[in-house]
């Protein structure tokens, strides 16, 4: 998931684009089931320089998601 995530940001930036957003998972600190998880976890994303910036209403199973962000400029 490091790899495809890399690839992302790399593409974004290659693009032009100077943010990158995502709505990762929040595990809670429990596990995620994989067909949750396909979006990715907010630990993931903050390994790689994203930040949170708003919780939205949205799951993945029961878990929520959020709204993070990078900026490539």
């Amino acid at each position: 998931m490091h790899d495809l995530l890399d690839g992302a940001i790399e593409h974004a930036r290659a693009s032009g684009a100077s943010v990158i957003e995502g709505y990762p998972v929040d595990p809670e600190g429990d596990r995620v089931h994989q067909s949750a998880a396909y979006v990715g976890t907010v630990g993931l994303f903050e390994a790689h320089g994203f930040e949170r910036v708003l919780q939205t209403a949205g799951r993945s199973g029961s878990k929520r998601r959020w709204l993070v962000r990078r900026r490539l400029t």
